[in-house]
């Protein structure tokens, strides 16, 4: 299951989470089960993020 708090900080937008990302870059975001079908991954530092059995679109998540 996905941890809450990434999830919500994903939610705030890329420029939120790529901030965070750089002040937390000892962190492995866990976003495994996740629905982002409705999220737009695009330009978002999502690497070493732990994305196992996430469901997302093909489109949405062509960045990952």
């Amino acid at each position: 299951m996905a941890n809450p708090e990434h999830l919500a900080i994903l939610n705030q937008g890329k420029e939120f989470w790529n901030e965070w990302r750089e002040e937390n870059p000892d962190i492995i975001p866990d976003l495994r089960e996740a629905d982002l079908s409705g999220t737009n991954l695009s330009r978002a530092n999502l690497s070493r993020a732990d994305f196992s059995c996430s469901f997302c679109t093909w489109r949405i998540c062509q960045f990952i």
